[in-house]
């Protein structure tokens, strides 16, 4: 019974490493714009699930190549609770052609990317954007940091040896006991 209890103990500490993005499958987002400078984000998990947790989320802007513009400093963005997972930028891109990041705190910890472009006032070429990044259940960012993309990723295997420990230990005391055709008292009793 005690090694039972020392096995659960070591498979539940191993199942508490596992972040949240870990169980979901990682994260979809979408970094979109309506083409006149408003940028939002809708991020759900792979599984489906929208990103409604307490996320922090920055947006941060620069000029494309050969803009004059300064740029955006770095902005919070609001989740509307939604079941989309939609956060929202308060702010308004001026006119021009942007470098927008979206970087994405925990439970996700990961970057989107995405140029977005914006229009002016009243002129007639607006072009809506949308651009997805997927991210990986480990952390890892959109671009694919290599050092960050080995984190967590033994979970799972952790998991499933503690199940094959623990389904071993009880196999063998069901032998046991059989064999000796009575159940034996704890080494502890005697």
């Amino acid at each position: 019974m005690r090694r039972f209890v020392v096995v659960a103990a070591v498979l539940l500490a191993a199942l508490s490493l596992a972040s949240p993005a870990a169980a979901h499958g990682g994260a979809s987002v979408t970094i979109h714009s309506d083409g006149r400078g408003s940028v939002w984000i809708t991020a759900q998990w792979q599984d489906g699930h929208p990103i409604n947790e307490p996320t922090p989320v920055t947006l941060t802007a620069t000029p494309a190549a050969g803009g004059t513009a300064a740029p955006v400093p770095a902005s919070t963005l609001t989740q509307t609770g939604d079941q989309r997972g939609t956060q929202t930028w308060s702010g308004v891109l001026p006119p021009g052609s942007w470098r927008v990041a979206i970087d994405l705190g925990a439970p996700v910890e990961g970057r989107c990317q995405a140029l977005v472009p914006s229009a002016a006032q009243g002129a007639a070429s607006a072009q809506p954007v949308e651009v997805a990044c997927l991210i990986p259940a480990t952390g890892a960012t959109a671009e694919g940091d290599a050092a960050e993309s080995s984190t967590g990723s033994l979970a799972p295997l952790w998991v499933t040896l503690g199940i094959l420990v623990i389904a071993g230990l009880i196999v063998a005391e069901v032998v046991r006991r059989h064999r000796t055709g009575r159940p034996q008292p704890p080494a502890d009793s005697q």
